[in-house]
């Protein structure tokens, strides 16, 4: 693993089990010694389930009004 960017391409594969022996000892080798990775790996797995609460969460009353009067307003119909 010679930088973050390689690290990252395999992230996905990583994350699902699907890396080779060879790539996932050097992606967790990579992992060992480089923080800012690591956090993006736990911000990656946190994706998910933070989508879904965002998704679950109700808008007030107000503000989706006003929402929807700014985008009457401002489209084009």
């Amino acid at each position: 693993m010679h930088t973050c960017k390689d690290a990252i391409e395999l992230l996905r594969a990583y994350l699902e089990g699907e890396l080779e022996v060879k790539d996932k000892t050097a992606l967790e080798e990579h992992l060992g010694a480089c923080a800012p990775c690591v956090e993006f790996v736990e911000t990656y797995r946190r994706t998910p389930d933070l989508c879904k609460k965002a998704l679950e969460a109700k808008m007030p009353a107000d503000l989706s009004g006003s929402l929807k009067a700014f985008l009457r307003k401002h489209t084009v119909s």
